[in-house]
């Protein structure tokens, strides 16, 4: 596995849809800036639930602007797995971000999952959408 990026928490506060604040942790891999949200990044770890990864952009302010994948713990239990929408997958040991939430280490490393994409969603077969019109018949 290659190092791509970082997971750095420097408590910074960014606001959200709403323009409320909102205290993230800093997610950068190969130059792109993403938050994920302490609290979610708090009940993924006690709980095992899903975190959403969000793009981070800067106006006068940085601010969470959609969400572009999601985090979430591996079968295994020892690493949490983000899933960008763009069919990338990365790693980072659960030790380590346990570490970084904690205030134990400032910041823990992210790889890129090798091997093939994530799969995407199976499709269904096409689907074609026809009118029906109800006819009567007269004899």
């Amino acid at each position: 596995m290659e190092n791509v990026g970082y997971i750095l928490m420097d408590r910074s506060r960014v606001l959200d849809g709403e323009g409320n604040e909102e205290e993230v942790l800093s997610l950068s891999i190969r130059g792109k800036r993403f938050g994920v949200r302490t609290t979610e990044v708090k009940d993924l770890l006690e709980s095992g639930t899903q975190a959403r990864v969000e793009r981070l952009r800067r106006n006068w302010r940085f601010y969470l602007d959609g969400v572009d994948g999601v985090a979430e713990v591996s079968r295994s239990g020892k690493a949490v797995n983000i899933e960008l929408f763009t069919q990338d997958r990365y790693t980072v040991s659960l030790r380590a971000l346990r570490s970084v939430v904690s205030g134990e280490s400032r910041y823990a490393m992210v790889a890129e999952v090798p091997g093939e994409k994530a799969r995407p969603a199976p499709r269904k077969g096409t689907t074609t959408y026809q009118l029906r019109i109800p006819v009567t018949v007269t004899s």
